[in-house]
């Protein structure tokens, strides 16, 4: 069952639920429980902190890893201390840094760093909290890791950007007349605010319209990614971006 999310929480979803509701879209779906994400004045994330081209620790071949959160353009959030969300299909020791962004485009200072033991991750979505006191900035741009230990020595690592912007008068007019969590989360994903969005979704105490719009979130960031994918003429960006596809997808095989 899904729960509140609180300063650091692990939770987990009905995983066999869950890989029908992605392996089989969103054309069965109730309208109440599409998200329509839909990421305005998209801007390319620096290239020092894409996502590389393996697929996880070296001599396994699966993926131990997915954060959720856009990866070929820089997400957004409202909020001064945003939920940071990732899957990982069976539970390892994490660590999870935030870093800030200075004027010259390179990491300027350590917002985080967390050491998650074995025991705090369970088997699906996870997620940490930002603390009130590591209070972030608006107007400026971060980036979040997530680490796992291979058994070489070495770390998997998954990283995305955000940047901190403001609601509009309208949208927090808007969520404050939601009649309901799952309004909230549309309104939000609605106004490219990802990250509250994907926060939301694990709030709804129904379990049912909680994964439904968990699955939709998803398939609206593959869809955007595949929609990126046609016009890209790029060949290693073209590589890059079916990666992030295929991160995604990979949820709704494990």
């Amino acid at each position: 069952m899904m729960r509140k999310i609180y300063p650091i929480l692990v939770k987990s979803v009905n995983y066999r639920l869950l890989s029908v509701l992605l392996f089989s879209g969103l054309t069965f779906l109730p309208a109440i429980a599409s998200a329509k994400y839909v990421p305005q004045k998209r801007r390319p994330p620096k290239e020092s902190t894409r996502v590389g081209g393996s697929r996880g620790c070296p001599g396994d071949k699966r993926n131990p890893l997915t954060v959720l959160a856009p990866h070929t353009f820089v997400g957004k959030t409202a909020s001064l201390n945003p939920t940071l969300i990732w899957f990982t299909p069976k539970p390892e020791e994490i660590e999870v840094h935030v870093y800030e962004f200075g004027a010259d485009n390179k990491i300027s200072r350590t917002i985080e760093i967390a050491r998650l033991k074995k025991s705090q991750i369970k088997q699906g979505t996870n997620s940490f909290k930002l603390s009130r006191s590591k209070a972030l900035k608006r107007g400026k741009q971060y980036l979040w890791q997530v680490s796992i230990p291979c058994s070489d020595g070495s770390f998997f690592t998954q990283k995305a950007e955000f940047e901190v912007t403001k609601k509009s008068k309208e949208l927090e007019t808007q969520i404050t007349n939601a009649k309901s969590i799952s309004k909230k989360a549309y309104m939000y994903a609605r106004n490219d605010l990802w990250y509250e969005a994907l926060e939301e979704v694990f709030n709804i105490s129904d379990q049912s319209i909680s994964e439904q719009l968990y699955q939709s979130l998803i398939n609206d960031l593959i869809l955007v990614y595949r929609n990126q994918l046609d016009k890209e003429q790029i060949e290693t960006e073209k590589q890059y971006i079916q990666q992030q596809i295929n991160s995604l997808k990979d949820i709704s095989t494990k």
